[in-house]
């Protein structure tokens, strides 16, 4: 007998849904299919069972423009948890000329009991570092595949020069490391922004001027020319714009070495909302985007030219925003988003923008598979690690700040009508969110995770 069985699911495996029970035993899924009995049994009829979803780009304990992002990662895992999350990958945070081993060793112990479900880290850096090259070869065996770069902020030294950039990728395409990339001209951003603070305009409208749509679609043109040069496996975070999926899916077609991810504020929110008394409250970087790129982005996601959506999560509460709320220079960039993941990628496939079938993937299997952590994450294949989130596609609701988790007091998404909510996860084979008896999780019982190194298929044509 298993340990548990979620009974008359419609369960998603091989790229659909079947009508079967799962079984868990102990911390793995143990077997898919019909009339199986467990010492507890669940009915889960009607609804989806899904892979646990994977965030592949989170800011906890971010310090940003004088603040710290509000989740740390013990809220911001359980709000990830109560969403249908079961695995994020946050960043490191590189002091000075330090090497990424030393920043990883200081970004873990943040993690390490707090975090409910299982997480991993970007390497990532400003300074090209002698220390950096020394320890290139060393990532992998840390489980450290992957690598962060910025083609921005240049004023904070975090942006490479193309040379520096080109080098980067070189020893990245020949340890095997997957380069993540921050995809702005920061050059023409900083001259833009200088000319803002003359003319004394820095509220929030001039986050559209000084990071207009040529910024990012520039930025991945030459990112995607470099990454063809290279040979180096190349991923572009947070692309903000239909027209810098169009420059990914171009390159794509001539077998170049990029693939990249898109974010819920680009598919949902636009620039109106940057004015006002309130425009303030809904700033990132990239900034959201005029409405007519979302459609884009929704197809690119269908074709394949984006493979994956992760939040970027980094959120402030309003007082923090409201700090910098007349200056742009002043103020702490970033949106809460880990909760709503899931649900806001499930709704566009339930509104007809995504297919089922490629909105369950990008939050799952995609980012598994780039990421290093297929098929112990992002399936449901027996054997693998029994993190599961079941979902049902029929409920509507709005989305209010109230019924949500994350440590910040508003939602950019507050009264969106929304189809579909998760209503149980199950991490490690163990229930720790029912919405029927609340938050059953541990803190710190969730795990570092040692990725592989990424899937060729994403980047063999």
């Amino acid at each position: 007998m298993f340990d548990m069985v979620l009974k008359n699911g419609n369960v998603f495996i091989d790229n659909q849904f079947n009508a079967m029970d799962l079984a868990i035993k102990g911390n793995k899924i143990a077997c898919l299919g019909e009339n199986l009995q467990g010492e507890k049994e669940i009915d889960v009829a009607g609804l989806w069972v899904l892979p646990g979803a994977i965030d592949a780009h989170t800011h906890f304990s971010l310090p940003f423009a004088g603040k710290v992002s509000a989740d740390d990662f013990f809220t911001g895992t359980r709000a990830a948890a109560i969403g249908g999350v079961t695995t994020i990958i946050d960043f490191l945070a590189q002091q000075g000329d330090e090497g990424v081993l030393e920043s990883f060793e200081r970004r873990k112990k943040l993690a390490e009991g707090a975090a409910v479900i299982d997480y991993s880290f970007h390497a990532c850096i400003g300074r090209y570092s002698s220390e950096v090259i020394s320890q290139m070869r060393q990532l992998a065996d840390y489980g450290l595949t992957s690598l962060k770069v910025f083609m921005a902020y240049g004023k904070t030294g975090l942006m490479q020069s193309d040379h520096a950039l080109m080098k980067i990728m070189r020893d990245c395409a020949e340890q095997g490391i997957l380069l993540t990339v921050h995809a702005e001209n920061g050059l023409l951003i900083d001259a833009l922004v200088e000319e803002a603070e003359k003319s004394g305009k820095l509220d929030i409208e001039a986050l559209k001027s000084t990071r207009p749509l040529i910024t990012e679609v520039e930025a991945i043109e030459r990112l995607a020319l470099f990454a063809r040069e290279t040979g180096c496996k190349t991923y572009v975070v947070h692309t903000s714009s239909g027209a810098g999926a169009e420059v990914i899916r171009r390159h794509r077609a001539m077998a170049t070495p990029i693939a990249a991810e898109t974010c819920p504020q680009y598919l949902y929110l636009d620039n109106s909302m940057l004015s006002g008394q309130t425009g303030h409250y809904f700033s990132c970087c990239p900034p959201i985007r005029e409405k007519t790129q979302q459609n884009k982005l929704w197809e690119c996601l269908e074709d394949g030219s984006l493979s994956v959506v992760a939040t970027d999560h980094c959120p402030f509460k309003k007082s923090e925003k409201d700090s910098g709320k007349n200056n742009i220079l002043n103020l702490p960039m970033g949106l809460p988003g880990i909760e709503t993941l899931p649900l806001l990628v499930l709704n566009g496939a339930l509104n007809h923008k995504i297919s089922i079938e490629k909105a369950i993937r990008s939050i799952s299997e995609n980012p598994a598979r780039i990421f290093g952590l297929y098929p112990e994450k992002g399936s449901l294949i027996p054997g693998t690690d029994a993190d599961i989130m079941v979902f049902d596609p029929q409920r509507k609701w709005k989305i209010s700040n109230e019924s949500l988790s994350m440590a910040t007091d508003y939602s950019p998404y507050e009264n969106l009508e929304i189809t579909g909510k998760n209503t149980l996860t199950i991490f490690g084979g163990d229930v720790i969110y029912s919405e029927k008896s609340g938050w059953k999780g541990l803190q710190g019982r969730g795990r570092f995770l040692k990725r592989k190194k990424t899937d060729q298929s994403f980047f063999s044509f």
